[in-house]
């Protein structure tokens, strides 16, 4: 059997992370980025189920879209391009979506 993450319950999650970067985003970058590892860690944790890769990486790119342009509304002008800001993604090593869910007795059996 297949499982993924609800509509309902992927849209909320997005919508707390927006809540959470637009009243944290004056923080020191850091700062940010050490929360939002811990974020997605957690995440990652909750949903990371088989089968439920596409959800992840849609909740990903989401997110990631969201921080990109919230740190570039903390001035008048533009703080990041995409490309300096997947630079700044790649040198804090940001999360990566994954499975975290390990094969029960069962399911090794059938392999």
């Amino acid at each position: 059997m297949k499982r993924r993450t609800s509509r309902k319950k992927l849209r909320a999650s997005i919508a707390n992370f927006t809540d959470w970067i637009k009243k944290g985003r004056h923080q020191r970058t850091g700062r940010i980025f050490s929360t939002l590892n811990s974020k997605y860690r957690g995440y990652w944790n909750y949903y990371g189920v088989r089968g439920n890769s596409a959800s992840l990486q849609c909740f990903f790119r989401t997110t990631q879209r969201l921080l990109f342009k919230w740190l570039n509304r903390r001035s008048q002008r533009r703080s990041y391009t995409w490309d300096a800001f997947n630079a700044l993604v790649n040198y804090v090593g940001v999360e990566r979506p994954r499975i975290t869910e390990r094969a029960g007795p069962v399911q090794l059996a059938l392999l």
